[in-house]
């Protein structure tokens, strides 16, 4: 049977209309305050060339990540730290290797360097950086470590790949 009575005016109180927009639209106002804060986030982003998948983390200013590698003289591993600022800035912040030789710092003009107390140098610099660029290779093995995760460059793009590493807002990332 329907019911023939009249509804009361919006003015004469809440009606359950009014609290579900009123509901729907507080949602709608907190589910975009969340998307915002998401989609404003630093991350450090892994951009490989020929459309290959890209891969980020999300790293607070101050922050670091760092690479390794084998140093293709030396042949011993290499590790450069670096620090994110802010979108397209990052700084190297310093170097750790094994030995002394061809293709590695040790001019005191480059950074100021010490010894540790397991045998390896640190070369310690502020350098700034808005992007590092690499290209993979097989030998060399670079690996990106942040937070104990692990990004094997070959793994991930194979031997010769040009890859861009740079500090960006997370809807950069998505929109690139």
């Amino acid at each position: 049977m329907m019911n023939l009575r009249d509804r009361l005016p919006g003015t004469s109180g809440n009606r359950s209309f009014s609290k579900k927009m009123i509901l729907i639209s507080v949602t709608v106002l907190v589910g975009l305050g969340i998307l915002f804060w998401y989609a404003n986030q630093l991350v450090v982003s892994i951009n490989p060339e020929d459309g290959l998948p890209k891969q980020c983390f999300t790293a607070k200013r101050g922050e670091e990540w760092n690479i390794v590698f084998t140093h293709s003289v030396q042949l011993t591993m290499v590790e450069e730290f670096f620090r994110v600022d802010g979108a397209d800035d990052m700084v190297m912040t310093h170097t750790r290797y094994q030995s002394l030789g061809v293709g590695l710092p040790y001019s005191p003009a480059e950074g100021i360097l010490t010894n540790t107390p397991d045998g390896k140098f640190i070369l310690k610099m502020d350098r700034p950086y808005k992007t590092v660029k690499l290209r993979t290779a097989v030998q060399a093995k670079p690996r990106i470590i942040h937070k104990n995760k692990v990004y094997d460059l070959c793994d991930l793009y194979g031997q010769g790949t040009l890859v861009e590493i740079k500090a960006e807002k997370r809807y950069q990332y998505w929109l690139n």
